[in-house]
């Protein structure tokens, strides 16, 4: 195989770099980041009775997943369905509020009304 100038051109700029490399003995590692894990969540244990617990255990080998995931999944299931919940009421309570603030203005114009016909005003 015959090498042409740009060949021989790479291989000595690759042999350089290789050289000043392995002449390096201090190399720079202050942009270097060590590697780390994420923070894991924290564990919350719940103590339940025996029958419950292979209850959730059965019917998580029913679906073909692991007892804590299944556990796991229902709490946060319970938890977005009562802040859904939640959201709903405070919904309805705001609409509630402005329906009987816009009443009350209502009653209150009709009452400015009634004082400006009043007899003698």
């Amino acid at each position: 195989m015959t090498d042409t100038n740009d060949d021989r051109a790479l291989r000595e700029k690759i042999a350089a770099i290789a050289a000043d490399f392995e002449a390096d003995t201090d190399p720079d590692v202050s942009g270097y980041v060590p590697h780390q894990r994420p923070p894991r969540d924290p564990v919350y244990s719940l103590r339940l009775p025996r029958e419950r617990i292979e209850q959730l255990r059965a019917v998580a080998e029913s679906r073909g997943m692991d007892a804590s995931t299944l556990a796991r999944q229902w709490i946060v299931d319970q938890l977005d369905a009562t802040n859904r919940f939640h959201d709903r009421g405070a919904e309805r309570w705001e609409r509630d509020v402005r329906a009987t603030s816009k009443n009350l203005q209502d009653q209150a114009e009709h009452l400015r009304h009634l004082l400006d016909e009043r007899p003698g005003a």
